[in-house]
């Protein structure tokens, strides 16, 4: 069966149950599936919804690709969903479904009450949100994997370097009012962290102001440098934790208070690109088959979508292998946090260094 046939299936689906979930991994082709969902209508009436206003662009190009057109569409943000909850449609979708925070979950549950055809799209989910949206009347009604992708041609095969730094421990750095390195500093947090865990006490606010030395380590941060100037002529897409820290790689840098740099990438110019909080979703990048990312924490569906920029089938380069590199401290909470990250993968494609 071929992806479009494959689509064309899973579009039938989401017609027949009416509400529920397609799970289909990145790069299959949502979009595709649902203009073949539009197709059962004349002209539908349709709100498309998504996390960020850019991700509208990547509709309208596919669009404009498969040649569907439809004055009836209206595109809104998760956040503005609300605006709609009294208004009906003949076909509503949620893309990046899995992205809803808990207020517009509440609000999804109040549409799908009042409409006929609610789709959720996502690629990646996990069991708590997928209980959550079972819970809204939105169940999985098709999945589609990573290995049937694989498999089936429709992304590439890959490979996972987790390389573990030491944090550093020899560079004395301002941490409120005294100096210390960013090892002696983690070690402080984890013991009182430790010993008010036994006392049954909360460490919230401690664990994310561990977290934050994780983010800026100075020892990470030097290793995704040493990678950039390994791959200097290779097109290398960066996801880091902090601005701070994308500020210092010595490339161009996308986030909220950048100039736009993501769009001439996207497009194919220059070689390496290190972003912050953006380009996990909707966003297509070719020619790319690597990228570094500074952090990440526990969460399979955030790390999912950054790994998955970059296995898209390219037909100018028919041998691609995607490969991806993540930069870890060796402390065992962050192993932790990427055992988990890393569950939807193959462990024997992936390489701990």
């Amino acid at each position: 069966m071929t992806r479009e046939e494959k689509q064309r299936m899973y579009a039938e689906v989401a017609y027949n149950k009416s509400k529920g979930l397609l799970y289909l991994f990145p790069r299959f082709g949502k979009i595709a599936t649902s203009v073949y969902l539009f197709q059962n209508f004349l002209a539908p009436k349709v709100l498309i919804a998504y996390p960020l206003k850019d991700i509208q662009d990547s509709w309208e190009k596919e669009f404009e690709r498969l040649d569907y057109s439809n004055p009836n569409i209206t595109y809104t943000t998760h956040l503005s969903l609300h605006k709609y909850k009294e208004e009906k449609f003949d076909v509503i979708i949620i893309d990046e479904i899995h992205l809803l925070s808990d207020a517009q979950l509440i609000v999804l549950c109040e549409i799908e009450k009042n409409n006929k055809m609610v789709i959720g799209l996502t690629g990646t989910l996990n069991v708590e949100t997928e209980a959550d949206l079972k819970d809204c009347n939105i169940p999985v009604i098709a999945k589609y994997s990573l290995i049937e992708a694989i498999k089936d041609g429709v992304v590439v095969d890959y490979q996972i370097n987790v390389v573990r730094i030491p944090l550093d421990d020899k560079r004395l750095i301002q941490y409120k009012k005294k100096k210390t390195t960013e090892k002696q500093q983690f070690n402080a947090y984890t013991s009182v962290i430790t010993k008010l865990q036994s006392q049954g006490r909360d460490t919230k606010f401690l664990a994310l102001a561990r977290m934050r030395i994780i983010q800026n380590s100075l020892a990470k941060l030097e290793y995704t440098r040493k990678l950039l100037r390994k791959f200097e002529n290779e097109r290398v897409l960066v996801f880091c934790g902090l601005i701070k820290i994308a500020e210092q790689l010595g490339i161009p840098v996308q986030h909220s208070k950048s100039e736009d740099n993501l769009t001439s990438f996207k497009e194919g110019q220059g070689n390496h690109l290190a972003v912050c909080k953006m380009g996990n979703t909707g966003v297509t990048f070719k020619p790319l088959n690597r990228v570094i990312i500074n952090y990440t924490d526990s969460n399979a569906e955030n790390l999912t979508q950054k790994i998955s920029r970059c296995i898209a089938v390219e037909f100018l380069n028919p041998d691609k292998k995607a490969d991806i590199w993540i930069v870890s401290s060796n402390e065992e909470v962050e192993k932790r946090w990427i055992s988990k990250a890393l569950s939807f993968f193959d462990e024997a494609k992936i390489n701990y260094i």
